[in-house]
């Protein structure tokens, strides 16, 4: 298994002259898990991988499935499926395998929502291979190794692998683990539409050649320090400044009702912001008393859903 996640500080530079961004980011993994399993497959030549693929009851995925936003027959099941990839790549250290693998893939983490789902079902797969590989060939792959195999698929897959909360840098996957001391409780919205990452940014570009969105300069990329505190002391009350996102204003740009939603959820009480390049919005209700969020999440999920909106609560950190 290996969590989904959000971010709750991203913070984008200028377009560097390979084409990236260096990038200042607080990923914090959430409790929506994306399970792979994965076994020997008799029928399939060595070296070759195949994918199933079914959906989490009540996740946001199913729920986006109901609302008729996600068609599990649309996903991939090739070399274009992160997962399989990373299987495949895993196979590449130990190819005495006699034949070929199945993985199945339970998914609850949506498609081109922000969430790193794809990352997440390769983090999950890279683990599930390397534990096959080393129960039947007595191979075992170094987690140093994995760690470079995850980020050579993706920048999201190394902190899929190990969850929690962590600051990235660079291009997103160098990782400083920061500490949580009380998981906090909030509210995932997934959106019926989807995002493509690499033309988030590029609207980020556009937005800040035109002067409609501030330029970061690499000097003033950084998670602030409040954000970090409060994570590490266990307060969830974190001013709105601190919940930074660089990519919302080109998300809010592509896709406008994201704006309506993050007014929807400012009118329930809780503050919002789309995780990292959206469309899925995160909120953390605002708390009074003895209450540490829990209660408050439940709900208002329950009243984002009766307004048919695809939400749960979820734990985060």
């Amino acid at each position: 298994m290996a969590p989904g996640k959000v971010n709750l500080c991203f913070r984008v530079g200028p377009l560097r002259e390979d084409g990236y961004h260096s990038v200042a980011s607080l990923y914090a993994a959430v409790d929506q898990l994306e399970t792979v399993q994965l076994e020997l497959d008799p029928q399939r030549p060595a070296g070759s991988v195949g994918c199933e693929l079914r959906v989490v009851a009540g996740s946001l995925v199913a729920q986006q499935e109901a609302a008729g936003a996600f068609d599990p027959t649309l996903v991939p099941l090739d070399e274009r499926n992160l997962a399989v990839r990373a299987a495949q790549a895993v196979l590449a250290e130990a190819p005495d395998l006699p034949s070929g693998l199945m993985l199945r893939i339970a998914k609850a983490v949506p498609v081109a929502g922000g969430m790193g789902g794809g990352s997440a079902d390769a983090a999950a797969a890279l683990s599930a291979a390397a534990e096959l590989i080393a129960r039947e060939t007595g191979h075992a792959i170094a987690r140093e190794r994995l760690l470079e195999i995850g980020a050579g698929l993706g920048a999201d897959v190394p902190f899929a692998m190990t969850g929690g909360a962590a600051v990235g840098t660079g291009s997103g996957t160098e990782l400083r683990a920061v500490p949580v001391r009380v998981r906090w409780h909030g509210v995932l919205v997934a959106d019926t539409g989807a995002l493509s990452t690499p033309e988030v940014f590029a609207t980020l570009d556009r937005m800040r050649a035109e002067g409609a969105a501030p330029t970061v300069r690499e000097s003033e990329l950084e998670v602030p320090a409040g954000l970090l505190r409060a994570l590490a002391e266990g307060e969830s009350a974190v001013g709105g400044e601190a919940l930074a996102n660089d990519l919302q204003a080109p998300a809010l740009q592509m896709l406008p009702e994201l704006r309506r939603r993050l007014d929807e959820l400012e009118e329930l009480d809780a503050r919002a912001m789309v995780s990292g390049s959206g469309p899925t919005i995160v909120a953390l209700p605002r708390t009074s008393g003895h209450d540490d969020g829990a209660e408050s999440s439940r709900v208002l999920a329950a009243q984002l859903r009766e307004r048919g909106l695809c939400a749960v609560a979820c734990t985060i950190g």
